[in-house]
């Protein structure tokens, strides 16, 4: 079964000691004949938005285009229900590639038969860590869905060391920032490990549990939408404390020097994916776009530098991530005190989780 990533020692990624200098000038890096299949204009639905999609468009985008001349149009949707109506409802697709946030997404879509498989004479999967893809997508960027915390408010032996601790009103008082979804946001996944749940015994998640354990912090809990209102309402003190996409947190950190932390044991980490959807206007920009991404490993350093999103790519290897950025990566010691989110679970029960959490909410 597809995409995962094969072992921290081989995983992809980058980031040199000098990753933060001047981009250096733009190489091609396409074949002459995938170069040229390209035309037109890519729109890409994002799920990503925010930082990640900042520092995306700054680097392997701008060189897609620089090299062939195609533009990249970006449709920011913070998760995956447009795209799935759109599919179910039969009505033209405007996007030419898909960002899956998770692989749980990803095996939905294809299971459902929404996407079209990777063509083999332009996307090169040779490149990309074997388990990492398979003929209809490939891992891109891996996050974590880390525990954040705001430094002003607590540190040093006071600060939270668990993602069970979001639970702990008493020690850690404050508002609750919580993503308003309950996939790739870690909010049912926190609180059954507030409940007592052991980490290697998540899944099936028992919903009935999370939910009453949310209950008890359900009037702390400030709801963000993306990741840059996160660590908007993280870095204010509006939240004391949360849960956030590390990239953001280490973007708003080091970038903007705002006063986050954020903590591994026990947070979660999933995986982007990139696929073609069926019906795609420019499904063949979309698989140059792809072959593109695989090839630019300049790109990727320069990517990874800004987000701290690992990347799937034979080429680059543990050591690029330089002692800048590993504490930011999931990879090693942070790989080990995280969990992988499961995707198998989410591809066969989200849209019930969907409604369900989303009546919850609504409840007063």
């Amino acid at each position: 079964m597809m995409i995962g990533f094969r072992t921290l020692s081989t995983l992809a990624v980058a980031a040199c000691a000098g990753a933060y200098a001047v981009a250096p000038a733009h190489a091609d890096v396409l074949p002459q004949g995938v170069r040229a299949k390209a035309t037109g204009q890519v729109v890409m639905y994002d799920s990503s938005g925010g930082a990640t999609t900042r520092a995306r468009t700054a680097t392997v985008d701008k060189n897609f285009t620089a090299e062939t001349g195609v533009s990249v149009r970006m449709d920011f949707n913070s998760d995956v229900t447009k795209f799935f109506a759109a599919m179910e409802n039969g009505g033209s697709i405007p996007w030419s590639m898909v960002e899956f946030p998770t692989k749980g997404d990803f095996l939905r879509a294809r299971d459902a038969g929404y996407l079209v498989k990777l063509d083999p004479s332009i996307v090169d999967l040779a490149k990309v860590e074997p388990g990492a893809h398979d003929e209809y997508g490939i891992d891109v960027m891996r996050y974590g869905i880390v525990l954040t915390y705001n430094t002003e408010k607590f540190s040093g032996d006071a600060a939270p060391k668990r993602m069970s601790d979001l639970f702990d009103v008493k020690r850690f008082p404050g508002k609750r920032c919580l993503f308003k979804y309950p996939q790739f946001g870690g909010v049912l996944e926190s609180a059954l490990l507030a409940s007592g749940v052991p980490r290697d015994k998540l899944y099936p998640l028992d919903l009935d549990k999370a939910f009453a354990e949310l209950d008890k912090i359900k009037s702390d809990i400030l709801w963000w939408s993306n990741g840059d209102e996160a660590i908007r309402l993280l870095s204010s003190g509006d939240c004391s404390i949360g849960i956030a996409w590390s990239g953001r947190v280490f973007s708003a950190a080091k970038n903007d020097k705002a006063p986050l932390a954020l903590v591994w044991q026990d947070s979660l980490y999933s995986q982007a994916v990139y696929a073609i959807p069926k019906g795609a206007p420019n499904a063949v920009g979309g698989q140059v776009m792809l072959a593109h991404f695989i090839a630019d490993l300049p790109g990727q350093k320069e990517l990874v530098a800004q987000i701290t999103y690992a990347t799937p790519l034979i080429a680059l290897t543990v050591a690029d991530y330089g002692p800048e950025l590993g504490p930011w990566i999931v990879a090693g010691d942070n790989a080990k005190k995280a969990i992988e989110e499961n995707a198998s679970y989410y591809s066969k029960n989200l849209p019930q989780i969907v409604d369900r959490f989303n009546r919850w909410v609504a409840q007063n």
